[in-house]
């Protein structure tokens, strides 16, 4: 390896353990705080509804945080909340059906055991909130499944008066409504404590019922599959309203498991995105990119590469797509996810990424910072020692001219140039023995710090599993 690919790959670690990786004190409090205020919330919302206390009984994690791909803080949790319906999920008249919609959705029809729910003798008790949950023609409406939960969170905040304690602090609850979540604002400002938790209402199908059309990766391990109420904008009121989401999110999980250095490329790609303004680069589309990739390849062993090339390659794979106008959806190719995004603005963001892709094939050590920090992450990185440190070190011959007088005889050329090979040499050797350094303190720091949290942790989380530079929170 070069001098150069291996400075690359020690600023891109660099970068990533000091501004991208998740901090341990942040983790550390980010938990404590949301464990203790969700189950607060959720009790609360329990009292509040007979039909959720007894059919909401399962949450599952998901996001970024999920997938263990969270940048530079732990400042928002998503909590999908599985809502049960009171019914058989076979397909059929006396189950659900389910239909096909625009790639990505589906529309679910209940007939018979809907209509016989008055009869039943929890009707008044339990089952009555369900009856608005359809429109005529049976199908399921996700607006109202949504308000529902809305109305819901809105009573059990109220009876919370808006706050909350945990260890003997006040954090106050505020909310909003966010397309399919409703999202819990907790803070308290004297400690600059600020933490979003989208809480979606989910309904969970399982194998081996499996939509149509949609790539089935074959685990039994993975079964779960889930329908979100999300809205989908492309289609009228009436449509929006029948059409909810799919989500793989257990395969998905699957699919990028036990890949080595694959979350630590997702996050320095998701940190570009960031500081070059790709607002409209959902955190999805780039996980969905590397799913494609790592079917692609096909092969575990590519992800134990070097950071530098799978970012390399990545970058390259992010400008074809966008170059291109299209991301399909892993699951159904058919569903462009960057299709409704304007041409004219991604026009910009290729050519954005272009530029970052030639910084990068250029070995441009100088501007691929820049690209990957803010103005005050980067003023703050060139005064780290690591930064001042390499500056010492010239990254090759072809970086240092050596200045000869025209009148140097050949003789000195020559000597000149074997000194000029025993330093290149000398230089290989001291990156060597830095780049072993900071990986093994690296492995070192992480492993502390994953027996801190172990001895800590919550009885929500089974475990944080640290990887090098990636830290990994790992949910079931």
């Amino acid at each position: 390896m070069s001098a150069k690919r291996k400075h690359i790959d020690m600023y891109l670690g660099e970068i990533f353990k000091e501004f991208i990786s998740l901090k341990d004190k942040d983790l550390k409090k980010s938990q404590e705080v949301f464990n203790s205020v969700f189950e607060q919330v959720k009790q609360k919302m329990e009292e509040q509804c007979n039909y959720f206390s007894k059919y909401a009984k399962q949450v599952l994690y998901a996001g970024s945080v999920y997938d263990g791909i969270k940048v530079s803080k732990l400042d928002e949790f998503d909590m999908n909340i599985v809502i049960r319906l009171p019914i058989s999920y076979e397909d059929g008249e006396d189950g659900i059906t389910l239909e096909n919609a625009q790639p990505g959705f589906v529309k679910m029809k209940i007939s018979r055991p809907f209509d016989n729910l008055d009869k039943q003798k929890d009707w008044e008790n339990c089952h009555k909130v369900t009856r608005d949950w359809r429109d005529s023609d049976k199908y399921l409406l996700q607006n109202k499944f949504r308000q529902w939960l809305h109305s819901i969170i809105q009573k059990a905040l109220n009876a919370m008066n808006n706050e909350v304690t945990v260890n003997g602090v006040k954090y106050e609850l505020k909310y909003k409504s966010s397309g399919p979540a409703y999202t819990l604002n907790i803070e308290n400002k004297n400690e600059s404590f600020y933490l979003d938790v989208d809480l979606v209402p989910v309904i969970r199908f399982m194998l081996p019922r499996w939509p149509k059309g949609y790539r089935n990766i074959g685990d039994d391990k993975a079964k779960d599959w889930l329908v979100v109420p999300k809205p989908n904008k492309a289609l009228n009121v009436k449509e929006q309203n029948q059409c909810w989401r799919l989500s793989f999110q257990e395969q998905e999980r699957k699919v990028m498991k036990n890949l080595k250095q694959l979350k630590v490329v997702i996050r320095l790609v998701k940190k570009l995105r960031d500081v070059l303004g790709l607002k409209y680069i959902a955190s999805y589309y780039i996980k969905t990119l590397f799913l494609w990739k790592i079917q692609k390849i096909n092969d575990d062993k590519y992800w134990e590469n070097n950071i530098g090339l799978i970012f390399k390659d990545m970058i390259d794979e992010f400008y074809k797509a966008v170059d291109n106008k299209l991301i399909p959806y892993f699951w159904n190719e058919q569903n462009n996810l960057i299709g409704a995004i304007k041409p004219t603005v991604l026009k910009v963001y290729a050519d954005k990424l272009n530029d970052v892709l030639k910084s990068v094939n250029a070995n441009d050590l100088d501007k691929i910072p820049e690209y990957l920090l803010t103005i005050d992450e980067l003023e703050t990185f060139k005064k780290s020692d690591f930064y001042i440190r390499l500056q010492v070190i010239p990254v090759s011959n072809s970086n240092s001219k050596l200045s000869m007088d025209s009148t140097d005889s050949q003789s000195s050329q020559s000597k000149k140039s074997d000194n000029t090979k025993d330093m290149n040499n000398v230089i290989e050797n001291l990156m060597d023995k830095i780049a072993l350094l900071t990986k093994r303190v690296n492995e070192q720091e992480m492993r502390i710090k994953a027996l801190e949290l172990k001895d800590g942790k919550s009885a929500n989380f089974t475990g944080v599993c640290y990887n090098n530079t990636q830290d990994l929170l790992v949910f079931e």
